[in-house]
């Protein structure tokens, strides 16, 4: 695994965990809207994850255009 690979899933997984601390946090400030504040906080996360996998899929076309073209 290349380092602009890594960097992109790592950014996806920091991503996942800030949205779930802020969400936790929020929850526990807020305990009337604990309900809504996880619904909110479960989109995000999705969200985050959605908006990674774009990026995850170029960082592996461009590991794979760079393992064709150092074969050659």
């Amino acid at each position: 695994m290349r380092a602009r690979l890594l960097t992109e899933i790592v950014h996806v997984v920091a991503g996942v965990a800030a949205a779930w601390a802020i969400g936790s946090l929020s929850a526990w400030s807020y305990p009337l809207g604990r309900r809504d504040i996880w619904t909110v906080t479960w989109v995000a996360m999705a969200i985050v994850i959605v908006l990674g996998i774009r990026q995850v899929r170029r960082a592996m076309a461009e590991e794979r255009a760079k393992g064709l073209s150092d074969d050659r």
